[in-house]
């Protein structure tokens, strides 16, 4: 047996944490199993793993032994993939997690445009408020607004999130439409609560920036979707501040009506969030340049880097 195949059987004992179930994994028996790792062992001169008569684990040794084994079959598998993908149609599935302020109807548009420019390609998509590590649960992207604080991912900037203000004709009809920031004293307030969304409170960033309390502000609805907030916004509920890219279409067709033009709202960065990676699949790639081309058709691409 091949010294790959030997690391392989290492491996997999190490994440099965028992002879048997890693012998099931490969196809081959517990007691080949335990040849191999016995083998390997005595080759190296040191003792790999603990025994018991349930379970194993790695020793010191062992753990170090293993990191670097994994690192050496993800490089063959890497490799492989090169090969076998080298100028071929991108295909397969896709793993991706996002936030759920980025806005479902920006992420429907945005796969329907995928799907259509790329149909041998699926999506597992995840919507979640909880970051997601997605290197242990095995996402190949995720779409985050913020900061970065994993030094195994990469991240790539492909858009700003840029927030307006605005409310309904209906709404303003019925409460008038607010001139000065101290008018927001008489209104309704709509309000995005989720954990990376709530960061740009944009009624503390008024206060901050102008010197004055919004002291009788009454926050009519404080919910964790935004795209629940936007609809009650579209409905005539009261005023929010949400991202441009969501808000668009129906700034354009008169739905909403857009507030304080003048006052600037802090703009964040949208970013395509990967693990660190030496090779990507050409799934993998043809998804970030499309989604890099998507925002930049938007007019809302960014230049970070």
């Amino acid at each position: 047996m091949s010294r790959i195949d030997t690391l392989q059987t290492f491996v997999s004992v190490v994440r099965a944490r028992n002879f048997t179930s890693a012998a099931d994994a490969l196809g081959v028996t517990p007691s080949a199993v335990s040849k191999q790792i016995s083998g390997l062992e005595e080759r190296l001169g040191v003792r790999l793993l603990n025994r018991t008569t349930r379970s194993v684990s790695p020793t010191e040794a062992g753990q170090m032994f293993y990191q670097h084994c994994e690192n050496i079959l993800e490089s063959i598998s890497e490799a492989e993939k090169l090969v076998t993908d080298f100028d071929v149609t991108p295909r397969g599935r896709l793993r991706i997690t996002a936030m759920s302020n980025f806005g479902r109807r920006e992420l429907a548009r945005m796969f329907n445009d995928f799907s259509e420019k790329y149909p041998d390609i699926s999506f597992d998509l995840h919507i979640s408020d909880r970051p997601l590590d997605i290197v242990k649960e095995g996402y190949d992207f995720a779409l985050r607004i913020g900061t970065l604080e994993d030094s195994r991912l990469i991240a790539k900037p492909v858009a700003r999130q840029n927030i307006v203000i605005c409310a309904s004709p209906q709404y303003l009809k019925l409460w008038g439409t607010p001139t000065t920031l101290e008018d927001l004293n008489r209104h309704r307030i709509l309000m995005v609560t989720n954990a990376e969304f709530a960061r740009i409170n944009w009624l503390r960033q008024f206060e901050k920036d102008h010197g004055f309390t919004l002291s009788s502000v009454e926050r009519k609805l404080s919910v964790n979707d935004i795209d629940l907030v936007y609809e009650a916004c579209l409905a005539g509920m009261g005023i929010t501040a949400i991202p441009t890219y969501i808000a668009d279409h129906h700034l354009q067709t008169g739905e909403l009506v857009r507030l304080f033009s003048d006052v600037e709202i802090p703009v964040r960065t949208i970013k395509v969030v990967f693990p660190q990676n030496r090779y990507l699949a050409t799934k993998s790639r043809a998804f970030l340049d499309f989604i890099t081309q998507y925002f930049d058709d938007l007019g809302i691409s960014t230049d970070e880097s």
